[in-house]
């Protein structure tokens, strides 16, 4: 598979003169894997394009290219090796220019098929901006590891065992390993009391028990100062710590403000045997589920900005400010559709059979496709609401505003 800037590359400098692109973007979270659901929403997406597409007016060999290119796109997502390692995918088709590219994502904003005069990438590049450079700490009883993770993959940057963190068994000395600790731990049998069988562990439980937690204290403070280091010669935006230790979160005592910061959550995982497709699975689940959190209190957001003219409530009042350039953020219930128009040139979206521009429109099944495309070129943040109850507080779109009319 391409480096992710070599397929940027390739996007950005690409014509299809009179042709079109296919630009496809298809969530592949753990719903939509199941019974391979994706797969019957992209036909279902491919079947309603084809008939729309009957509308307009288009040359034979553009209307064959297009028919080519959605076959082509089934049959690279109908492959499970294909779609390994992300919880969304981007292809870009235009089988009469021969291009072809693919660009794993960690999500997507929607389901969308969108015939263009260029390859949409803008939606990848707002995802890169919102990922950013994620720090991953992986840290066991003696092992530490540190990766960075973004849209490009993922590399690891730490990996070192700690010897002191190794000890032999229970109330014994850990060796040579321990530098010089020989003989500080031994189990210690106190002198009977009581009944003849009835040994009373003191001393050497108390020693051992001290052990440990000076040890994994000594562990967490080497790891906070190995992250720091990292993070100086590497900034990363974002932390997350995996383990498979119960007692991980008093890391966070060892953490500089900086880095604590940053943290967004934790993961269960076992350092020394780190799989690559594991380990970023898990990290886009936990990010999904930060983003589902961060829901409720956008839409409280949405109602207090309402009350001071920084927001608006309804597709036709979001449209209004779109055209102004006065969106910041749009938030689009997951699901949301709605049949609308494209200007032809300026490829604006509307609701109604008219451009703001006066050219020429052809209908589509779904414009909102079309509105988030806009947004992003606008420069706005784009938020999708999966929870139901909330998607019902949202007249069709919801937007906050730049600034209050």
């Amino acid at each position: 598979m391409k480096a992710l800037k070599e397929v940027i590359e390739h996007l950005l400098t690409f014509k299809p003169n009179d042709y079109l692109v296919a630009n496809l973007y298809l969530m592949l979270g753990a719903e939509e894997r199941t019974d391979r659901k994706y797969l019957r929403i992209f036909k279902d997406m491919a079947k309603v394009q084809k008939d729309y597409l009957e509308k307009r007016v288009l040359k034979p060999e553009v209307r064959k290219s297009v028919e080519e290119d959605l076959k082509r796109m089934e049959e690279f997502i109908s492959e499970p090796e294909n779609l390994k390692g992300c919880r969304g995918i981007a292809l870009f088709s235009c089988h009469a220019r021969e291009i072809f590219e693919v660009v794993k994502l960690p999500h997507t904003y929607r389901n969308r098929i969108v015939f263009s005069n260029t390859p949409l990438i803008r939606e990848i590049a707002s995802i890169d901006e919102e990922l950013g450079r994620i720090g991953l700490l992986l840290v066991d009883r003696k092992h530490i590891r540190f990766f960075l993770l973004d849209l490009e993959g993922l590399k690891e940057v730490v990996d070192f065992v700690e010897p002191l963190a190794t000890r032999a068994h229970r109330f014994h000395s850990g060796g040579s390993m321990l530098k010089g600790a020989e003989g500080t731990m031994k189990f210690v049998m106190p002198a009977r009391i009581g009944g003849p069988n009835v040994v009373q562990h003191s001393f050497g439980e108390y020693r051992f028990n001290m052990r440990i937690k000076e040890e994994k204290h000594r562990l967490f403070r080497i790891a906070s100062d190995a992250l720091m280091e990292a993070w100086k010669e590497n900034k990363f935006d974002r932390l997350v710590i995996g383990s498979d230790r119960e007692d991980i979160l008093e890391i966070e005592n060892h953490l500089h403000a900086y880095l604590l910061e940053r943290l967004v959550g934790y993961i269960k995982i076992n350092p020394s045997y780190v799989d690559e497709l594991e380990l970023k699975e898990k990290v886009f689940s936990l990010l999904a589920h930060k983003g589902r959190e961060e829901e409720a209190r956008l839409l409280e957001e949405l109602e207090e900005l309402e009350g001071k003219g920084l927001a608006v409530n309804g597709t036709s009042k979001v449209l209004e400010q779109l055209y102004m350039g006065n969106v910041r953020l749009l938030l689009v219930p997951e699901g949301f559709q709605r049949p609308g128009y494209v200007c032809e040139k300026s490829h604006l979206p509307s609701l109604k059979p008219e451009c703001p521009t006066e050219e020429e429109v052809y209908e589509v099944p779904d414009v909102i496709n079309d509105v988030i495309e806009f947004a992003l070129e606008e420069r706005a943040r784009i938020k999708t609401i999966f929870s139901e109850s909330l998607q019902k507080k949202i007249d069709g779109l919801a937007c906050f505003m730049r600034f209050s009319l």
